[in-house]
């Protein structure tokens, strides 16, 4: 499959993927009462499973078997957690910036991650 398309396919799954993890987020905050960074938590691990499955089925089109890719993802994925809660706790903590403004600032830098290790590494044969 062509790095184009797949780019393209990654950034539909990354914009679905961020629909999930953001509303979680507000709801978690705004209408569940948690601490941001616990509902910024648990948005990451729903929509990281979403991201798995199409990323699997869709973007990456034959990827390796499930057992071999999936602990790939699950590796990738444990590091984008912890940049995503440090640069969370750090950004409202230190910088005190706005919860969705941190948010926004981790979700790039998680992408940039995500991306550059799943295509070296993840969903390779």
């Amino acid at each position: 499959m062509s790095l184009v398309l797949t780019s393209f396919r990654f950034g539909i799954v990354g914009v679905l993927t961020a629909a999930i993890h953001y509303g979680l987020l507000y709801t978690g905050v705004e209408l569940v009462g948690l601490g941001a960074t616990v509902a910024s938590s648990v948005g990451f691990l729903v929509a990281v499973i979403f991201n798995y499955l199409m990323h699997y089925s869709w973007t990456f089109g034959e990827p390796a078997p499930h057992g071999r890719t999936l602990w790939r993802y699950m590796v990738m994925v444990g590091c984008g957690f912890l940049i995503n809660a440090v640069l969370m706790y750090g950004g409202m903590r230190w910088l005190d910036w706005h919860y969705l403004l941190v948010q926004t600032c981790a979700f790039i830098v998680v992408i940039v991650w995500n991306f550059s290790v799943s295509s070296l590494w993840v969903f390779r044969s």
